[in-house]
């Protein structure tokens, strides 16, 4: 104890100014879209582990190889929300965890705001 009083006291002597240090979040970019990376990597793992436990509570209803295309459409939809939104982590974690819980539920939402958004879309067959 004796050693260190001297030495910090010459670190306090030469220290003239005290400085804040602060936290910035590393902001990545992709498609020239701004985003944090912590938020995305939240918002991808949570997205991921839900769908993965959803593929394993009912294994004889879903397998991998069906599975994966809905899996792939839950993680775009979940990137594309971060990108749009730039949540916090928390917010983040949330949004991955309920976008991959809808599921296949995507593809019905997704089909009803087309045809809300599209006036002339319907479901009769070009003849």
């Amino acid at each position: 104890m004796g050693a260190f009083l001297p030495v910090a006291a010459a670190a306090i002597v030469r220290d003239k100014g005290a400085t804040v240090a602060s936290s910035v979040p590393v902001v990545w970019h992709a498609l020239g879209y701004p985003f944090e990376a912590g938020s995305m990597i939240a918002a991808l793992c949570a997205c991921a582990a839900v769908r993965f436990y959803v593929v394993q509570t009912a294994r004889e209803q879903h397998r991998w190889t069906i599975d994966m295309p809905v899996t792939i459409l839950a993680m775009m939809f979940t990137a594309g929300a971060v990108l749009t939104r730039r949540p916090e982590p928390l917010e983040a974690l949330m949004t991955g965890t309920g976008i991959g819980a809808l599921g296949a539920g995507i593809i019905t939402i997704a089909l009803s705001w087309v045809r809300r958004n599209t006036p002339s879309f319907d479901d009769k067959p070009v003849e």
